[in-house]
């Protein structure tokens, strides 16, 4: 069989670089491009190295560590060893991630059938036309696949961290909740410049009277369907919308908002409570939205 170096060599250069350009994506790193067209240029030469006399060094897992490593300083650099040992570890992952997965497929899809069918082909002197095809449209496809989940993962790891159980107190009434600490949200009281927290309605239901969250409540403000002493806690406020219109929303003052934040109990007080028919999160992370404000301005509590 004719191996042709350079074909196999130019398509190393490629997924090197696909390699490295992941890891630099996974990992936030701003990488120079000389810096990754450099590493992505040595990587590549071990191609050639493994028909020299040398190819003995590269062959052994000591070789091959000692090579990955210069790979990886060449690209991200030396700043200490602990910044130095993730990018490493990151590295194998994401080569192993994709070169696993590219094994996977190509185990699931053979048969000895389809190799018999494939042996009367002369592109079989570049190598298993199966493999070359895995390799030349498989890999990039699960690059792109990859670093879509990887960037999902990331964006629910970020949601994740920033949820906390919350009590929203109303009277003798609570209202439990699970809320995420949103920064694009900038609602405000215009009058009092109170943080607004958003509350999904069906989380509120039996504690605030059914009029204020699925009927239009200044009709039941003005008619009198609902006590004095929850007149006395609404808020009409203005505030621009997804749309980028300007909206009025109804909010509402509670007795206490507690945030189960990891630092400790917050109380806030000085807040008011909006609630809307929105479904927040589509997988139920979450059903109330805070205000990054609370954080800052809540009161501490004793634990519980």
């Amino acid at each position: 069989m004719i191996v042709y170096l350079d074909v196999v060599w130019l398509l190393n250069v490629f997924i090197d670089f696909l390699l490295l350009k992941l890891t630099a994506i996974v990992l936030k790193r701003n990488v120079r491009p000389w810096r990754l067209a450099a590493g992505t240029l040595f990587s590549s030469l071990i191609v050639l190295f493994l028909f020299t006399p040398l190819s003995p060094v590269f062959y052994h897992p000591v070789g091959k560590l000692v090579y990955s490593a210069i790979i990886v300083w060449i690209v991200f650099g030396y700043r200490r060893f602990s910044f130095f040992i993730k990018n490493f570890f990151m590295f194998y992952f994401t080569a192993f991630m994709l070169g696993g997965s590219l094994f996977a497929i190509h185990y699931f899809i053979q048969s000895s059938a389809s190799y018999e069918a494939f042996l009367s082909f002369s592109t079989l002197r570049f190598g298993d036309p199966i493999s070359w095809a895995l390799v030349v449209i498989g890999f990039p496809v699960l690059w792109w696949f990859s670093r879509k989940r990887m960037e999902d993962v990331a964006l629910r790891k970020w949601k994740t961290d920033g949820i906390f159980p919350v009590s929203i107190r109303f009277n003798d009434q609570t209202i439990e909740a699970k809320g995420l600490i949103d920064t694009g949200n900038g609602v405000n009281d215009p009058a009092r410049q109170l943080p607004v927290v958003f509350v999904e309605n069906k989380a509120a239901l039996g504690v605030i009277p059914e009029p204020l969250i699925t009927g239009d409540v200044i009709s039941a403000v003005t008619t009198g369907q609902i006590p004095e002493a929850w007149v006395k806690r609404v808020s009409i406020l203005p505030y621009r919308g997804v749309s980028g219109h300007s909206e009025l929303t109804v909010a509402f003052r509670p007795d206490e908002v507690v945030i189960e934040h990891p630092e400790g109990r917050l109380s806030c007080q000085k807040v008011l409570v909006a609630f809307t028919n929105q479904k927040l999160s589509e997988e139920d992370d979450f059903n109330c939205i805070l205000h990054p404000d609370l954080i800052q301005q809540g009161t501490a509590l004793p634990a519980s």
